[in-house]
C-alpha cells in the first residue's frame, strides 16, 4: 500500500510538473507571435474608448460638466468664493484627465483661469499648476502647445507657485514628458531664487541633465548665455549661474566647440555688457592648443570689444590660463594672441577717448546753437511786443500813416540846365 500510494503520489508529481512545461511553452509560443502583446493592446484599447466616449461624453458624470464650466468660467461675477472656485477648477482637471478631446477643447480655459487668478489666490494657482502636471503625462502632445506659459509660472509672485512649478517640470523633464527648450533658461533664474528649496531643487535637476549621454547642458548654454544676458540681470547673478553650468563641460572637444559658438555671438550683441558676459563665460571654459587657435583665428569678431577693462581682463585671463599648460609648440601662438590684444586693447582705448571727445564738442555746439536761438527769438518777442504796445496807445481818431519809402540820396551833384 505504501509503495502504491508513494507511486500515485509521484504520478500527481509528474502530470503538475508537465502541465506547467506545457503552459510555459505555450507562452513562449505566444510571446514569439506577439498574441499577448495584440491581446494587452487591445484592452487598452477598449478602455481607451470607454474613457474618451463613455464617461465623460454620455455617462452620469457629463451631466455636472456644463455646470462646472460655468462655475470655472465665471464669465457674470456670480461666482467669487475662493473655496467654489477652486473646488470647480480642480474638479475640471479631474475631467480633463479622462478625455483627451475634451481636455484639448478646455485647455485654454484652464490657462485663461490661471492667468487671470487674483494675486491673493496661491491656493488656485499652485493647484492648476500640478494639475497641469498630470495633464502633460497624460496627453503630452495637447499640452505641449502651452509649455511656455507653464514655465512662466516660476517668475510667480508666491513662492509656493514657483515651487509647485519647478517640481512638475523637474518630473515631467527627467521623464522626458517635456522637451529642454530654450525655456530652460527659466529654470536657470531658480539657481538664484530666494527661496533655498528652489534653488536646491534647480541645482537637482541640472545635475540629473548632466548625467545624460546627450549632453542636453551643452546643448542648451549658447542660448542661455545669450537669453540671461538680454534680461539685464546684475553681473553678479550672471556670472554666478554661468559658473555653475559651465562646469558640467567637462569634455575637450565641447569646451573647442562651445568657444566658437560664443565667439561667433560678439557681433550681435547690442552692448559692451553683453560683450563682457560671454568673455567672462570663455574665461571659464577649459584652454587647450586647439582654443588658442580658435581665438587666433576669429580675432576679428571680438577685437572691437577689447577697449572694455572688463572684457580684457577676462581674455588676459585666458591667456594665463593657457601659459600655465602650455607646450613649446603653441608658445608662438601665445605670443602672437598676446601681442594683438595689447595692440587692439590700446587702439581700442584711444579711439574711445577720441570718440567722447567729438561727443562733447559736438554737445557743447548744439548747447550754443539752442542758446542763440533762444536768445534771437527773445528779441523777436520783444520787437513784437512793443509794436503791439504802440498800436494800443494810438488814439482811435489817429490814422496810421503808412510809411513811405524814400529813395537814398545819390552822392553825386545833380545837373543843372545851362542857358548858353
Amino acid at each position: 500500500k505504501q509503495e502504491s500510494a508513494s507511486s500515485g503520489i509521484n504520478g500527481k508529481g509528474g502530470n503538475a510538473e508537465t502541465e506547467k512545461e506545457d503552459e510555459d511553452e505555450e507562452d513562449a509560443i505566444e510571446a514569439e507571435l506577439g498574441i499577448a502583446a495584440q491581446a494587452e493592446a487591445e484592452t487598452e484599447r477598449k478602455v481607451a474608448e470607454i474613457s474618451e466616449n463613455e464617461i465623460v461624453g454620455r455617462g452620469i458624470i457629463s451631466l455636472f460638466t456644463p455646470m462646472l464650466l460655468r462655475v470655472v468660467a465665471n464669465e457674470g461675477g456670480n461666482f467669487s468664493s475662493p473655496i467654489l472656485m477652486l473646488s470647480a477648477t480642480i474638479a475640471l482637471c479631474k475631467c480633463m484627465c479622462i478625455s483627451k478631446s475634451f481636455c484639448e477643447q478646455h485647455l485654454p480655459l484652464l490657462f485663461s483661469v490661471l492667468a487671470k487668478a487674483p494675486n491673493d489666490d496661491q491656493d488656485l494657482r499652485a493647484n492648476i499648476v500640478i494639475a497641469l502636471g498630470d495633464l502633460a503625462f497624460r496627453f503630452p502632445n495637447e499640452v505641449e502647445p502651452y509649455t511656455p506659459k507653464i514655465y512662466s509660472c516660476l517668475r510667480d509672485k508666491s513662492t509656493r507657485v514657483r515651487r509647485h512649478t519647478l517640481m512638475v517640470l523637474t518630473h515631467l523633464i527627467l521623464n522626458d514628458m517635456v522637451k529642454v527648450k530654450g525655456q530652460v533658461c527659466e529654470i536657470a533664474l531658480c539657481l538664484q531664487d530666494q527661496e533655498s528649496r528652489i534653488r536646491d531643487m534647480a541645482r537637482l535637476l541640472f545635475h540629473e541633465l548632466s548625467k545624460r549621454t546627450n549632453s542636453p547642458i551643452y546643448n542648451l548654454l549658447p542660448d542661455i548665455v545669450s537669453q540671461l544676458s538680454q534680461l539685464g540681470l546684475p553681473q553678479e547673478s550672471f556670472r554666478e549661474i554661468m559658473l555653475f553650468l559651465l562646469g558640467f563641460i567637462k569634455k575637450d572637444r565641447q569646451n573647442e566647440m562651445l568657444m566658437e559658438k560664443l565667439i561667433q555671438r560678439f557681433p550681435k550683441c547690442s552692448s559692451i555688457t553683453q560683450k563682457a558676459d560671454l568673455a567672462y563665460c570663455i574665461a571659464q571654459l577649459k584652454i587647450n592648443d586647439k582654443c588658442i587657435k580658435c581665438l587666433n583665428d576669429t580675432f576679428k569678431l571680438y577685437k572691437d570689444a577689447l577697449f572694455d577693462e572688463d572684457v580684457l581682463k577676462n581674455f588676459m585671463s585666458v591667456l594665463t590660463k593657457a601659459k600655465k599648460n602650455a607646450k613649446l609648440e603653441s608658445k608662438d601662438a601665445l605670443q602672437e594672441l598676446e601681442e594683438k590684444l595689447t595692440e587692439h586693447a590700446a587702439a581700442g582705448r584711444e579711439n574711445m577717448k577720441a570718440s567722447k571727445k567729438a561727443q562733447r564738442a559736438k554737445a557743447r555746439a548744439v548747447k550754443r546753437e539752442a542758446r542763440r536761438k533762444k536768445e534771437w527769438d527773445g528779441e523777436s518777442d520783444e520787437e513784437a511786443s512793443a509794436e503791439e504796445t504802440d498800436e494800443e496807445n494810438r488814439p482811435e481818431n489817429v490814422i496810421r500813416e503808412t510809411p513811405v519809402n524814400t529813395k537814398r540820396r545819390s552822392n553825386r551833384p545833380r545837373r543843372r540846365n545851362v542857358v548858353s
